[in-house]
């Protein structure tokens, strides 16, 4: 009776312990990818909110969710990076409009675009960059702010359109912003680990 007990005894505490592995080595795997925190564009300490923009931070923050080299995190203190989810819009005039009014400083890529195509736009701030980390249109005196303009838009083909959803949906907009957020992180990973220190 005694080895019996001994026994059991035995195997619950292996499968405790396999287990708690199992949750640690999820942590640790959780802690190798880049927390990134998702915002809307502060003022003064209050988020720039608007029903159509807590919308489209929505979609965002579903998009990234999704992508497995990024951990989404609750808190900005938490973070490696920030996003900040700056606005949506259609076509090409609106989105030069919009790009010309930002800080000179902020990276931009060049996009092209149709009059009836729509887009979403986020800026990934990583560093020291004071007010500036969730404002596009203030300008950061610090050497070590970094931030990036980020647009998403529909650039799948008809074919791939069929399958993942209504073409130039705000949630196609947010899945190709997202794809570009994931691709800068992955080729940054080290350096923004390396920040973390």
């Amino acid at each position: 009776m005694m080895l019996r007990l001994a026994g059991a005894s035995a195997i619950v505490i292996t499968f405790i312990a396999t287990g708690n592995a199992g949750t640690v080595r999820a942590e640790q795997q959780g802690a190798d990818r880049a927390a990134v925190f998702v915002t809307l564009p502060m003022t003064s300490g209050f988020a720039d909110a608007t029903d159509v923009l807590v919308e489209t931070k929505g979609f965002v923050r579903e998009a990234l969710g999704a992508v497995e080299t990024v951990r989404l995190v609750d808190r900005q203190q938490e973070s490696d990076a920030v996003l900040t989810v700056l606005g949506r819009g259609t076509g090409y005039a609106e989105l030069t409009a919009v790009l010309q009014g930002l800080d000179p400083n902020v990276v931009v890529s060049p996009v092209m675009l149709h009059a009836n195509e729509r887009y979403i736009e986020a800026m990934l701030t990583v560093g020291a960059c004071g007010e500036a980390v969730t404002s596009a249109t203030k300008e950061s005196k610090s050497p070590s702010c970094y931030r990036k303009i980020f647009v998403g838009l529909d650039d799948r083909g008809a074919r791939d359109a069929a399958k993942k959803g209504a073409p130039n949906s705000w949630t196609v907009c947010a899945n190709a912003l997202a794809r570009d957020v994931q691709a800068w992180v992955t080729q940054n990973a080290s350096r923004l680990l390396a920040l973390r220190g």
